[in-house]
C-alpha cells in the first residue's frame, strides 16, 4: 500500500475500484477504470478552482467544467472538482502501483453513471513481452 501524502485527498470514502487492462495484438495497451464516488454532501474547500489534470497522465486536455449545465451552486463545482480530482489521483496511484502505464496515458473517454466515474485509456508506450506475461488477457 502506498503511504499518502499530508494534503492528498482522503480516498477511504471512495466504492470499489476497477482496474481491468487489455493488450491487443499489435502491442496496443488499453485499460479500463472505475470508481464508485458518493456523494460529499456539503464539503467545499472554498477556493473556487477547478483542479489541474494534466502533467503524468496527459491526453487530458480539451475537458473542462463539470458535467451539468447552467444553475450549479459555486459550491457544487468545488465538490465535483474535489471528486474528480480524487478519482484521477486514485487512477495515478492504480497506474503507479501496476506500472502498467509507465510512459503515461491518453484519455479515450471518461463519463459517469450513477455514481461511478469511468475511464478508458491508452498507454503511451507499446507492451512489452514482460506486459504481455504480467497482464495477460483473460481470454
Amino acid at each position: 500500500m502506498l503511504a499518502g501524502c499530508a494534503g492528498k485527498p482522503d480516498h477511504r470514502d471512495q466504492g470499489e475500484v476497477f482496474f481491468e487492462t487489455k493488450i491487443n495484438p499489435d502491442g496496443t495497451k488499453l485499460f479500463a477504470f472505475s470508481i464508485g464516488m458518493p456523494s460529499r454532501g456539503n464539503r467545499e474547500d472554498g477556493n473556487g478552482q477547478r483542479p489541474s489534470r494534466g502533467g503524468e497522465g496527459g491526453g487530458r486536455g480539451g475537458r473542462s467544467g463539470g458535467q451539468n449545465g447552467g444553475g450549479e451552486t459555486r459550491g457544487g463545482n468545488d465538490r465535483d472538482a474535489e471528486r474528480m480530482e480524487a478519482f484521477y489521483d486514485t487512477l495515478r496511484e492504480k497506474l503507479f502501483e501496476t506500472q502498467y502505464c509507465r510512459n503515461g496515458y491518453i484519455e479515450i473517454d471518461t463519463h459517469e453513471t450513477e455514481g461511478r466515474y469511468h475511464l478508458l485509456g491508452e498507454c503511451q508506450e507499446s507492451a512489452s513481452e514482460e506486459d504481455k506475461l504480467k497482464f495477460a488477457n483473460p481470454y
